[in-house]
């Protein structure tokens, strides 16, 4: 045979040799992560809900860079979003299923990259957040602990990777109010809750102004977090209402005020801090596309706003709410609110037959449902004076509520035990919210002494409300006090709210106890 042959067959076997060692090399020696200006894109286009434009450009990332794994961690934003905001049981279950895979892939990228386990980490949390939205406590602790040491992990090898403190913060949180009987897999990582380490955490990502701008971009992120722990979890809106001023404050293009998630952020902790002009002023905002994924709950988020406005309007929104929305949380919530709509225009026939669809319908995860079938088991109207003080009061219309409560008019209309139990309560936070905090503990007192047996809620929350004021006057041993006795009394509504806020109450003061 010519030497000539031999030497081509020679090269054919060697270069098919490379080939074969090229594809038989590890997966993570090739998959860099790269945030490049089309994943940033994508990223944006997925934070807007614009979903099917996202999809479209990660489609077009995965073709230019088939070893980049940006584009698997923004799939998977996308169906957490789809699960968060929609709430449907298909959707969960394609979200559960995909995000194993998922993990998978970019467990085998190069993990030299400090995005390798923040994006792994961030999947596991967000995999969490989804869980509790559908009650699953167990499978939620399972994800945080698998989050908390993949992103731990990367503090260690990256302790400069300023995006990872959000997540850490968020799983804080997270460990603090899980219910206790879920905790021990916490326990066993040396995982325990702390409110303000989380907030301080998710803060610094938040307040990030430096020349970074996938950093940048990513503060939403942390903004995200504190929206979901005040709308969802029920967690007081103090300190987050000062990030979200000082974030608004640095200016950025992203995200635009229309931006819906954005919206979600900032009304959800308006909302909570009493903001409701400023509230209703940003959901006001929302036009989505044609094409755009609907936020539904926005539309509930609008109709309490206006309702704690006494807006004649208030009813449209959570009707809108019902009609589109497929979830299961704030079903009931939002018949007992369209139920309130028509009691506070004197149509007690429509509020009867609205409270009595939240006995029948939609799930009972959060307090807020809890409570409102709770009401319509009940069967019993609420007093009309008494709920406008409590819609004024939470809007942060202090004024008008203490001026409805003190009129001659107002008192003379309470006539049932409850309604003389309410009454005091209300009166107590209202003067909290003024500020007249030794009136507030005054009317608490009364309340916790009236109400103590009985199973509505107004005896707890005043004894929680007291024991704040306490710390805050830095009392901590009578904190102490009223904390424990919040923890002590049982059968109330938002029992699970109010027992966390005690219980991390009791951590906050234990250093300064004796």
């Amino acid at each position: 045979m010519p030497r000539k042959r031999r030497s081509g067959k020679a090269l054919i076997r060697k270069s098919l040799f490379l080939v074969s060692a090229f594809f038989l090399l590890p997966f993570s020696l090739f998959a860099q992560f790269d945030f490049n200006t089309t994943c940033a894109e994508a990223y944006r286009s997925v934070l807007s809900l614009r979903f099917t434009e996202a999809r479209e450009l990660i489609s077009s990332e995965k073709s230019k860079h088939p070893l980049n794994p940006i584009p698997v961690y923004l799939e998977n934003y996308i169906d957490f979003l789809n699960v968060f905001i929609g709430e449907e049981p298909a959707a969960f279950e394609k979200f559960t299923r995909s995000e194993e895979a998922r993990e998978a892939i970019l467990a085998k990228a190069n993990q030299d990259s400090p995005y390798a386990r923040y994006c792994l980490g961030n999947m596991r949390l967000q995999a969490a957040i989804c869980h509790i939205k559908f009650g699953e406590y167990k499978a939620a602790s399972l994800d945080i602990s698998h989050a908390y040491g993949t992103l731990k992990d990367n503090v260690r090898l990256f302790p400069g990777f300023l995006p990872q403190d959000a997540g850490l913060g968020m799983i804080h949180i997270l460990a603090g109010i899980l219910p206790d009987n879920y905790k021990w897999v916490l326990w066993v990582l040396g995982l325990d809750g702390n409110v303000k380490q989380g907030m301080d955490e998710i803060s610094k990502l938040a307040g990030y102004s430096g020349s970074d701008e996938t950093w940048r971009m990513l503060r939403m992120e942390s903004m995200f977090y504190m929206a979901f722990l005040d709308a969802t979890l029920g967690k007081d809106a103090g300190q987050a209402l000062q990030i979200l001023q000082r974030f608004e404050k640095q200016g950025n293009a992203f995200p635009d005020p229309a931006n819906p998630i954005w919206i979600f952020i900032k009304a959800s902790i308006l909302q909570k801090s009493g903001k409701t002009d400023d509230a209703i002023a940003s959901l006001s905002g929302y036009h989505p596309g044609v094409s755009d994924y609907y936020f539904c709950y926005l539309d509930y988020l609008t109709g309490l706003n206006k309702l704690n406005r006494m807006d004649p309007d208030a009813d449209l929104y959570f009707i809108r709410f019902l009609k589109n929305f497929r979830g299961q949380n704030y079903i009931k919530s939002a018949y007992q609110k369209l139920a309130w709509t028509f009691l506070l225009k004197g149509n007690t026939t429509r509020y009867e037959e609205y409270i009595a669809k939240a006995l029948s319908r939609g799930a009972m995860f959060v307090d807020a449902d809890r409570q409102a079938n709770r009401e319509a088991k009940e069967k019993e109207i609420p007093n009309v004076v008494l709920l406008k003080s409590r819609l004024y009061c939470d809007g942060g219309y202090t004024a008008r509520a203490l001026q409805l409560l003190l009129s001659g008019d107002a008192r003379n209309s309470f006539h049932t035990p409850r309604d003389l139990l309410e009454y005091t309560y209300r009166l107590g936070r209202i003067y909290q919210q003024a500020g007249n905090t030794s009136e507030a503990l005054r009317y608490f007192a009364t309340t916790i002494q009236d109400g103590a047996e009985q199973p509505w809620y107004f005896a707890e929350s005043a004894a929680l409300q007291s024991a704040l004021i306490c710390e805050q006057n830095k009392d901590y041993s009578r904190a102490g006090v009223f904390f424990r006795r919040c923890l002590s009394m049982k059968n109330t509504e938002y029992k699970n709210s109010l027992d966390q806020k005690a219980r991390l109450g009791l951590k906050r003061i234990k250093p300064y106890l004796p």
